[in-house]
């Protein structure tokens, strides 16, 4: 049995992001430019995404040999999206992982990292949780969206490593003119609680988490 239980909670905050595309002269996705240090993809013909990443440190728990176990995640959205002129589609992810993912393994629509079939190579045991949200055109008022679908995803695994990755990954279908789509700020907050394990139980843990991140070149 695990000693020395404690609870505790970690925050982290995001901003939003304004995404300019342009389209070329026939009407093909060209750019993406978000703002507020979001990062920009062109990943198709008509699909475009904008990805930020950030991370918790943890190191003050790994340094004194604690594990770290996710007891609830909770992302909040300050409002959803907004657009001029308008977008098909929109699928928003929240990943939290063990390890940081990489932009080249977010080209992947319509599959996300952790799921057999992506380009990513995000073992599922490395997502703690994920979050999934599709959006459709609302055809009452212009410019805002509705809801159509969400999920959760992942294994909440406890964690030895020194960080928790979160993804914020925002797809979208272009709506064939050059457009802006508003994404709000959104909050992190987790539950957790840190505890002592046995020494080769805390190790293997540790091992693993680091053999799973040397998988990949980031």
């Amino acid at each position: 049995m695990p000693k020395d239980v404690k609870p505790r909670q970690l925050t982290k905050q995001l901003p939003g992001t304004e995404i300019a595309i342009t389209v070329d002269g026939s009407g093909f996705l060209e750019t993406v430019t978000p703002t507020n240090g979001w990062e920009g993809i062109v990943q198709g013909i008509g699909t475009g995404a904008a990805v930020k990443r950030t991370y918790i440190d943890l190191a003050g728990w790994s340094k004194e040999d604690l594990t770290t176990f996710v007891q609830g995640v909770d992302i909040q959205k300050m409002r959803t999206p907004l657009s001029d002129p308008g977008f098909s589609l929109i699928w928003e992810y929240d990943i939290i992982s063990t390890r940081r993912i990489g932009l080249d393994e977010i080209v992947f629509f319509p599959i996300v990292p952790g799921f057999l079939g992506a380009p990513s190579s995000l073992d599922l045991m490395e997502v703690v949780y994920g979050q999934s949200r599709s959006y459709a055109v609302n055809g009452t008022i212009t410019g805002t969206y509705i809801t159509t679908d969400t999920g959760t995803f992942g294994t909440g695994d406890a964690v030895a490593t020194d960080k928790l990755h979160w993804t914020r990954i925002i797809v979208f279908v272009q709506a064939g003119d050059d457009a802006q789509l508003e994404i709000y700020p959104s909050n992190l907050v987790i539950q957790a609680v840190t505890a002592k394990e046995k020494d080769l139980v805390w190790m293997e843990r540790l091992r693993r988490s680091y053999v799973l991140q040397d998988q990949v070149d980031i």
